[in-house]
């Protein structure tokens, strides 16, 4: 079971999902990835936390004031929320909920790069376990956005993060690097799609997984793709809206 426990400064930390129908969503994920859901508590924020095989996998929670639609939101560990938070101002970008102890032990704020995307600084007393790279986990996460390079250095200034460039099906694709580690990539975005960072939930088998999703009210927003060193992707969304995708990982060889 990969678990990841350490999570250096720029480091994807978190992801959870704002719903428009908290409780639909929840029965629509756990009959989906299979994760233990119990109901939101008001010792979890009003979220409803995922875990499997006891290891937490994301939250779920209610949308917040003036936030119109459903959405899953990435967290990078911070070491300084409040300086990150200031340096996201610096770099053009906006602060939309300021620095605060939303939760004990954890100092979060939600910014958003020069070009909207909206992502979360994540400044925590200690670290705990997070379930990843594992059917029903998250794989990886993408920035999606129109001349994404323009952001690049936004990113290294907010999160102190590198940038590297690989190319995916010929294309170029950007990765964020914390030392030696790519822990994001970047993409560009579809005509007419906002800038946004996108979650991967890993899937033992893809069309399965698209068919099972349909099956429980969900749809496909982009169908599947493929790259060599990669696997097959598609992007989809969940009954409320919330948009994500289903990564099948390429086999190792032998």
């Amino acid at each position: 079971m990969p678990t990841a426990e350490s999570f250096p400064p720029g480091t994807p930390v978190w992801v959870d999902l704002q719903s428009s129908d908290q409780p639909a969503a929840v029965a629509f994920y756990r009959a989906f990835f299979g994760w233990e859901a119990p109901d939101a508590s008001a010792e979890t924020g009003g979220y409803s936390v995922a875990t499997r095989g006891g290891v937490p996998v994301t939250a779920i929670g209610p949308l917040p004031s003036g936030v119109e639609r459903s959405i899953w939101t990435t967290y990078f560990a911070v070491a300084d929320a409040d300086a990150s938070a200031d340096a996201a101002i610096a770099a053009g970008g906006a602060v939309l909920l300021s620095p605060g102890e939303l939760v004990p032990g954890v100092r979060l704020a939600i910014v958003a790069d020069p070009a909207g995307a909206v992502f979360g600084l994540w400044q925590k007393e200690q670290d705990s376990p997070w379930l990843r790279d594992e059917p029903g986990a998250v794989d990886w996460l993408e920035l999606v956005e129109h001349g994404a390079e323009g952001s690049f250095a936004f990113y290294e200034a907010v999160l102190g993060v590198g940038v590297s460039e690989m190319h995916v099906g010929g294309a170029p694709y950007g990765l964020f690097d914390v030392g030696t580690t790519s822990v994001a990539g970047a993409m560009e975005a579809p005509e007419g799609t906002p800038a946004h960072w996108l979650v991967y939930f890993n899937v033992a088998d893809l069309d399965e997984g698209v068919d099972e999703l349909v099956s429980l009210g969900g749809a496909v927003v982009e169908p599947p793709v493929s790259a060599p060193g990669v696997g097959r992707w598609a992007v989809v969304a969940d009954p409320q809206g919330g948009a994500f995708a289903l990564l099948e990982p390429e086999r190792e060889p032998g």
